[in-house]
């Protein structure tokens, strides 16, 4: 997969997978709505209340990735959310 921008949508109350390590080597995310999203790096979807994880903003945070890393985004609320990226591939 080559470099790339991307948008996903984040339905509230549900985690949801925005970027890949097997795609990407690192991505940069912001958040494009109002309101806040918890992101984590797992290898699979976080449990309900997990609490290992940080806080986007509108600003891009860089996530540096490795092969069997995922970033996963939960708006906080019950808002949905649209977190958008720039991925840097493998």
């Amino acid at each position: 997969m080559a470099n790339g921008t991307f948008s996903v949508p984040c339905p509230a109350g549900q985690w949801t997978k925005v970027a890949d390590g097997a795609n990407y080597s690192s991505a940069l995310l912001q958040v494009t709505s109002i309101g806040g999203v918890l992101a984590a790096i797992a290898d699979s979807e976080p449990a309900e209340g997990a609490s290992d994880c940080v806080l986007l903003s509108q600003t891009f945070v860089p996530f540096p990735l490795a092969a069997g890393d995922q970033v996963w985004c939960q708006p906080v609320g019950a808002s949905e959310a649209t977190v958008r990226g720039i991925g840097t591939s493998v």
